[in-house]
This record gives C-alpha cells, structure tokens and sequence, in this order.
C-alpha cells in the first residue's frame, strides 16, 4: 500500500500517468486499486493539487506452495529482500521441479511476516548452478522502480575461467541469441534475431599452474546465459560450465557468483550495497590454485 499527496506539476493529470510517474509499469497499474481523497476510483479520472491518492495492490492467485526453508538473508527492509541463493536451488517452480525452489521459500517467510500468500516479485534469477545475490520486491510498486531504470541496480560477478586472460580490463559487447530450442546462446546479430549484450569484465588474479583466471564483472545488459555465453565466446569459458565450453573435472558446476548488488532505496534515493561470501566449492577451487 502506498500513499500520494499529488504535487503541483502534476495537476489535472490522469492517475493512470500519474501512477507512471512514480514507478509503476502498465501493467502494475492492472493490478492495484486506486482511492482518491478517501473513495474508489478509476485510473482514468483526473487529480487536482494536494489530492490524496491511496494505491493498493489486488490480491492475486499465487499457486505456489509456501515451504519453510532456511533463507540466507543479506538484507531486508520493508520493500524488499536480497537473499544469497545456493548453487543448485531452483529460482522457480518449473514442469520439472514444482517445490522445494526459492520461490517457496519466499512465499513461507512473507507469509509469516503478513499472515497472507504474495507472489514472490523477484527482480532478478539466476541458474540453479549459479550462486549469489536475489533481490525480491515485497510489493508492486518496490518491483516497477527497480526495473524502471537500468542504474537503479548494479550486478557483480565474480566467476573461475578456464585459460590466462592477458587483458587486465575489457568491455564485451557481443549481440548474442539461441536458435530454435538449443539452449547455448551463441554471437548473433539483431538482424538475426540477436540481443545486444553489454559485460565488463577485470581480472582479479591469474593462477599459471591451474591454467585458471579469477574475473569481476558487471552486467550492463540482463540477457539470459550472458556472462556464461560472453566469456565463451572471447575464449574464456567459466569453469565447470558444461553447456558453454567450460566441463572440467574440477567443478561440478559453473563457478559463477552473483557476489555484489549495489541499488537505490526506493524511499530515500540512496544507494545501498550488499555483498555475499563465496560458496564453499568455489572457494575450494582458489584454495587449492593458490597452494
């Protein structure tokens, strides 16, 4: 729920605008119910200058069981959540695998913060093989800031590559796409069908003897696979990644971790960073490179 005194600027404007300014997508806008000065409206109808807009979020069908799990929880406030997944636990419930996901588990902890079942907003996923850092929204209007603009999130990565990369710093904008229902994504032109794809990567320490490379990055673009299929394809595939060149008996999976999230407070503007320690497996692999 969320409250407006509407300002100045935005006198005679719809609400529907209105609401638009102040974060919410089309489509969030579907799902609220809107009282003005204290009595239902539409969103369609007009506000004057110092009107009190009331906007509340429709109950929706979740479908997803809520299941304890024990959450690692880096941050919390009352927007939001930013949770350290664990390689190998499902984002979401899928034909495949219907529970014991995250997703359940989110719906379990807010459910018992506000005694009802919300569905979980997550504003970003990761691959079940991928670790690190999950923001989710707790309401509609925390979930359309957030993706209302590129800068409000920054995502960092640390990942184990396979090869010396020689570059100390590099910027890899590669379009890439999939064809039909092959999975790897792979360079393809927007002509093609492609996406453009922005990643910037530096190398944090080169390992010689392991022939293995520890690199940062940051994501500048959210397409899926990107960081696995950019690395892949300037020839340093992350290690363990059996779908983009990097299978090795030395990792079970990919060795990616979504470490760092740096975000803008939706009340306050400002900026907030939250990190998350490597995984066990990961940190096994730098232990055994360095000795």
């Amino acid at each position: 729920m969320k409250k407006f005194v509407v300002e100045a600027e935005f006198h005679n404007m719809k609400i529907s605008q209105y609401l638009k300014e102040k974060g919410y997508s089309g489509r969030g806008i579907r799902y609220v119910e809107v009282y003005l000065n204290g009595k239902r409206t539409k969103t369609t109808k007009q506000v004057k200058k110092n009107a009190r807009l009331l906007v509340k979020e429709k109950e929706k069908e979740v479908g997803i069981k809520p299941i304890q799990m024990d959450l690692k929880i880096m941050y919390e406030d009352k927007n939001l959540i930013i949770i350290n997944k664990d390689p190998y636990l499902v984002v979401h419930p899928t034909t495949k695998k219907t529970d014991l996901t995250l997703a359940n588990g989110v719906i379990h902890y807010l459910q018992e913060q506000t005694g009802k079942i919300q569905p979980p907003r997550f504003f970003n996923r990761l691959d079940m093989n991928t670790s690190g850092l999950i923001v989710v929204a707790k309401n509609a209007y925390t979930q359309a800031f957030l993706q209302s603009d590129k800068e409000k999130v920054s995502k960092f990565y640390q990942a184990i590559v396979k090869g010396i990369v020689k570059e100390n710093e590099m910027m890899i904008e590669i379009p890439i796409g999939k064809e039909g229902e092959e999975l790897r994504r792979k360079e393809m032109s927007p002509e093609q069908g492609g996406q453009t794809a922005k990643t910037s990567m530096k190398v944090l320490e080169r390992f010689s003897e392991e022939n293995l490379t520890l690199i940062e990055l940051e994501l500048f673009t959210g397409r899926t696979h990107q960081i696995r299929a950019h690395m892949s394809l300037v020839g340093h595939p992350i290690l363990g990644d059996e779908l983009c060149g990097g299978e090795d008996t030395r990792a079970k999976r990919q060795l990616l971790h979504a470490f760092k999230l740096i975000f803008t407070d939706v009340e306050t503007n400002e900026k907030i960073k939250v990190e998350a320690p490597l995984p066990e497996d990961f940190k096994n692999i730098l232990h055994k490179a360095t000795n």
